[in-house]
């Protein structure tokens, strides 16, 4: 009986080294604005804004082109806040102005030149800081069109948080929705979005 016992754990202990130790995923990740522009990141674990010009690696689109920071006097708050120009041309060409939410947790336009936007307040549209895979955060947000106001919500999924794209390794890949608020079964949009490291946004796609 003892001989039975002893021969099954052997089994079991040669089955478990075949098999090789399974490696942890990291769930959780901190995501320095770097990550989102395309710039080099030291590991720093707080929001730092680098100086530069910053081309996306976008693969399927003309890529964006980010420029910043720069000082810019939002037109409808009278806020003065930390900004990035993005542009790029193109059969959706764009003109935006980015500005990190107050709570740091994302960072979000400002101003489009799309859509008969004027100006936009605390949107979230990349994710900033520390998240977790699977994690779902909702940002209230306000947009002008001319003087008519319109409050807006936005939410984040991070989908994958450290993975293997075209090639790269430790990228980022989240859904991105925007809703009215008060209207949250309609999509005004909605994009599924791949970050690599050193090149920003490598993929883009509009989710039906």
């Amino acid at each position: 009986m003892i001989a039975q016992i002893a021969g099954k754990i052997a089994t079991l202990l040669c089955v478990a080294v075949a098999a090789g130790p399974v490696a942890a995923e990291p769930l959780t990740r901190f995501i320095p604005l770097q990550l989102i522009i395309g710039d080099r990141w030291n590991g720093e674990q707080t929001i730092t804004y680098p100086s530069g010009r910053f081309v996306e690696g976008a693969r399927d689109t003309a890529p964006s082109i980010w420029v910043g920071p720069k000082q810019w006097v939002h037109p409808k708050t009278g806020r003065t806040l930390t900004v990035y120009a993005r542009g790029r041309d193109g059969r959706n060409a764009a003109e935006q102005v980015f500005a990190v939410r107050d709570d740091q947790t994302a960072i979000g336009r400002v101003a489009d030149s799309r859509f008969g936007i004027t100006a936009c307040d605390q949107e979230g549209k990349y994710p900033l800081g520390l998240w977790k895979k699977g994690e779902t955060r909702s940002f209230d947000s306000t947009c002008w069109y001319g003087d008519k106001v319109q409050a807006k919500v936005t939410t984040i999924t991070i989908q994958e948080i450290d993975y293997t794209c075209y090639g790269q390794e430790h990228c980022l890949r989240i859904e991105w929705i925007l809703r009215d608020k008060g209207n949250e079964r309609t999509n005004l949009d909605h994009r599924i979005y791949d970050f690599a490291p050193n090149l920003g946004m490598v993929h883009e796609v509009k989710a039906p």
